[in-house]
């Protein structure tokens, strides 16, 4: 009876194990968390979803470890930006080591700018910055494509078609998670152009970085920045200070934009600037999603809920 007892124990836990291997969940590894979070969105509890960056860390400093790279070749879709923040370590360290058998690449740049292909349909010798130069050397590029809503539509279409080329099973599944999410993007869209609509002002200003280059475009909105794209420069000059305020003061705007993460200081400085000439603004965080807070990380704050906080400033901003 013992033995019989024994036997069944351990063809029961074998049972576990097929089990657990057959249901086992795969992985997608994104390098920020645009991607990570489009995927999540796509893929809710069929597959996790992971960020190589630690909530908080700045991508432009980031170098990946060993177990992250290892982490990456063990995924079955690997999403990268594609820009001067990830391109270069990842053409280095990972595209040459991927299987393209076992692992789909997905280059947010090259789904947006070079009509959805990926890296896994080119020639893994040429990259996406190096084909937009010789296309076009004095367009101005900025690598965060997925800041205009018409660009996340395509990226997570594109997360769609590859996760259903992986898990045909689930294919539906995803065409719906896809279909609702953008619906939310679209509703999203129809809000902002209501706001914009409705103002009688058209600029923005940054008293910061700006990586939202395809953001005013998709909106015909204007901009001035204290620094152009997502420039690693920490101080602004007096003349660029001087800049801002007089952009300010000449189009009476009321909110000064900082980007999340930042350290605010230029724009406490234009701020001041501002008191001592008699105007009052506020100082508000727009959203850009290349990384987040960790406390906004830890509250699963989503795409679609930064998006939401921005349409509230444009709002304010514009009104």
């Amino acid at each position: 009876m013992k033995k019989f007892l024994g036997l069944f124990f351990v063809l029961f836990l074998s049972l576990i194990g097929l089990t657990s291997c057959s249901n086992e969940k795969t992985n997608i590894v994104s390098t920020c968390f645009a991607g990570y979070d489009f995927s999540k969105a796509i893929a809710k509890d069929l597959k996790t979803s992971s960020m190589l960056l630690a909530p908080g860390e700045e991508l432009h400093d980031y170098s990946p470890s060993v177990a992250d790279i290892e982490r990456v070749l063990a995924s079955e879709v690997f999403i990268y930006i594609g820009g001067e923040s990830d391109s270069v370590w990842v053409e280095k360290q990972i595209l040459p080591r991927i299987d393209n058998e076992k692992t789909k690449v997905i280059s947010l740049m090259d789904v947006v700018l070079n009509g959805g292909k990926t890296y896994n349909e080119e020639d893994p010798e040429s990259s996406t910055i190096e084909n937009l130069e010789e296309d076009s050397e004095e367009e101005e590029l900025d690598e965060h494509v997925w800041n205009s809503l018409s660009n996340a539509k395509l990226i997570v279409n594109k997360i769609c078609e590859v996760l259903i080329e992986i898990d045909s099973i689930n294919g539906e599944s995803y065409k719906e998670n896809r279909d609702n999410y953008i619906n939310s993007l679209n509703e999203l869209d129809l809000n902002i152009k209501d706001v914009i609509s409705k103002s009688n002002k058209n600029l923005l200003v940054f008293a910061d970085r700006f990586p939202l280059l395809y953001f005013v475009k998709e909106y015909n909105l204007e901009y001035d920045a204290a620094f152009k794209g997502c420039e690693s420069a920490k101080e602004a000059n007096p003349k660029t200070i001087e800049g801002l305020v007089n952009k300010v003061l000449n189009n009476n705007i009321n909110v000064i934009f900082v980007i999340e993460l930042s350290e605010s200081k230029i724009a406490n400085t234009v701020k001041n600037e501002l008191h001592n000439q008699g105007m009052e603004v506020e100082i508000m965080t727009f959203y850009t999603m290349h990384n987040v807070s960790k406390d906004d990380y830890n509250k699963g704050m989503t795409y679609i809920d930064f998006m939401k906080l921005n349409l509230k400033s444009l709002e304010i901003a514009l009104s």
